[in-house]
């Protein structure tokens, strides 16, 4: 697979790359080999990166879901406590975002309460009755 995307990636740094040699007159309609040479080699290198990291990521779930399975059925008990301790991390991860939510909202409302503060306030003589 890794040898593919790089003879791929080289491939199309090449083609793309390359420039005709001469002008025309005329707008050609657009070929798969003028598409492709539209395309730098960077996205097509970042694509297939792309699509192997997605690929190795399903891979790997299907194996880690095959040893749950294995675990669930040979020791239920600890499939019980490993979900007992997801859901406690799940639990601290919304009440950490909550409080973060609210630190912010409380914050950028202070904000907006002391700048409107001191706008209304700015020209004003703050009773200074000299004149």
């Amino acid at each position: 697979m890794k040898l593919i995307l790089i003879l791929v990636a080289v491939l199309l740094s090449v083609v793309s790359s390359a420039a005709p040699h001469y002008h025309r007159t005329r707008p050609r309609v657009p070929t798969a080999r003028r598409i492709i040479r539209a395309v730098p080699w960077k996205t097509v290198l970042a694509g297939g990166a792309a699509a192997g990291t997605v690929i190795a990521a399903y891979k790997i779930s299907n194996g880690v879901e095959d040893g749950i399975k294995t675990v669930a059925k040979e020791k239920p008990e600890v499939i019980s406590d490993a979900i007992s301790d997801a859901i406690s991390i799940v639990d601290w991860f919304i009440r950490l975002s909550v409080l973060l939510l609210v630190a912010g909202a409380g914050y950028l409302l202070g904000r907006k309460w002391f700048n409107l503060r001191l706008n209304t306030t700015k020209g004003y003589d703050h009773g200074n009755l000299a004149e």
